[in-house]
């Protein structure tokens, strides 16, 4: 019960939170009859649409960044269900975990299966006490690959549900941990202090997008969107960071429980 309490608390929670107030502003849109494709039946009162809408049960929340707390909740509780076969067989369960991730016989209970995989990935290197550094040296190797795959993918237009896409998804696992190693022992690991923004940026990044893409439209013809794209980036980050900032002083209470205790 601990177990189950502490993920509601730290991903179900700030996954509903985060998601209510978009909902609200599709909601909104819809009345003044502006037609929002993905969630046009809001107002009709569907229960799956609705469900979709703030917990993303078959498909993306309205908060579209938070269908990986979503997924992150399907794979506790699948940890939770398979904890006591994983432990006394770690490569064998992860083994059946890959083959139900790659020929999506999980369905809707999980629906991005390298998360799935990824997660159990991490699974199995930490019940057979594997250092993630050890992968460390692949750093000139994965890194490059995934960027090359990247450039593939985008070049011939691969659909997004493909195989193709997964293994590069996972690929980034093999980038990333190697990457982070790297940039610990550089000039880049004074980055670290700002990890107590992170969560509430992930939670928050969407609505400052979404924003500023609204803002520039109304200064900016299309063919200066370019503009857009250099500078949402670094304005996304440095308003998200002010805006925590701010909760932190005027409503610390909210900030928590919608952070999930994280800020």
């Amino acid at each position: 019960m601990w177990f189950l309490r502490k993920k509601y608390t730290t991903l179900f929670v700030p996954m509903l939170l985060w998601n209510i107030p978009m909902a609200m502003f599709i909601l909104a849109f819809q009345w003044n009859g502006q037609y929002i494709s993905k969630y046009d039946e809001l107002t009709s009162g569907d229960i799956l649409n609705w469900s979709n809408a703030l917990l993303g049960i078959t498909e993306r929340p309205v908060n579209e960044p938070l269908h990986f707390l979503r997924n992150l909740i399907s794979c506790n509780i699948i940890a939770l269900c398979i904890a006591i076969p994983f432990r006394k067989y770690p490569i064998y369960s992860f083994l059946l975990i890959l083959i139900v991730g790659v020929f999506n016989i999980d369905s809707y209970i999980v629906l991005r299966n390298d998360i799935l995989i990824g997660f159990f990935l991490g699974a199995l290197l930490a019940s057979m006490r594997i250092d993630a550094r050890a992968i460390d040296f692949l750093l000139p190797v994965t890194v490059p690959s995934y960027l090359v795959a990247a450039f593939v993918i985008f070049y011939f237009k691969v659909d997004f549900e493909s195989l193709w896409w997964m293994g590069h998804r996972l690929l980034g696992f093999l980038a990333a941990w190697p990457l982070i190693g790297y940039l610990n022992k550089t000039a880049f690991r004074k980055i670290s202090k700002y990890s107590q923004f992170s969560f509430f940026m992930f939670l928050s990044h969407y609505y400052v997008e979404i924003m500023l893409f609204h803002l520039f439209s109304r200064i900016f013809y299309i063919d200066k969107f370019y503009i857009f794209f250099i500078l949402s980036g670094p304005l996304t980050i440095g308003t998200c960071i002010v805006m925590q900032l701010i909760a932190s002083r005027v409503a610390p209470s909210l900030l928590r429980i919608s952070t999930g205790g994280r800020a």
